[in-house]
């Protein structure tokens, strides 16, 4: 990828864009918001594509562009949905109902709490990848994982002394 190929880094964007887009989705919790992200994280990763030495590391490499980009943006945290504006839409959607209480409950929670949900559950990474993409040790991601799913479930109102159905 360092050597500017741009074929391989259609390629790369192919490969990554879906990763990125769920990611920035989940800690933004704005769609267009998560799609302007992902484009500034790719015309960022072109501009500095020579510092990427590793390629087996880019997927925790442009998470971090992604996270500085997000972070750039400065928005105000989520916007809990007006119930009101989409009741006709939710109403034959039990499932939904369920999205939408998880949504909240991560809306509740330390946005490091979060990243790390998101990072953990919406992609294949293991704690060594989480490690590099955070940039922090694999014992840290194992101990903020379990303190992050402690939170998660405080803020949907379950009991959180089991942890053994965490996965």
């Amino acid at each position: 990828m360092a050597n500017g190929d741009e074929t391989s880094f259609e390629h790369w964007v192919r490969q990554y864009q879906a990763f990125l887009y769920r990611a920035a989705w989940a800690l933004t919790g704005e769609r267009t918001l998560a799609q302007d992200l992902v484009q500034e994280t790719f015309a960022q990763a072109w501009r500095a594509r020579a510092q990427l030495r590793q390629p087996a590391a880019a997927q925790g490499w442009l998470y971090r562009i992604l996270c500085r980009a997000a972070l750039r943006q400065r928005r105000e945290p989520w916007a809990p949905w007006d119930e009101a504006d989409c009741a006709g839409a939710v109403a034959e959607l039990p499932a939904l109902d369920a999205r939408i209480d998880l949504v909240r409950a991560l809306q509740r929670i330390a946005p490091a709490h979060r990243e790390i949900l998101v990072l953990y559950y919406l992609t294949d990474m293991d704690y060594a990848q989480l490690a590099a993409a955070l940039d922090i040790p694999a014992g840290t991601v194992m101990s903020r994982l379990h303190r992050a799913r402690q939170a998660l479930r405080r803020a949907l109102g379950e009991d959180d002394t089991d942890d053994a159905n965490a996965r």
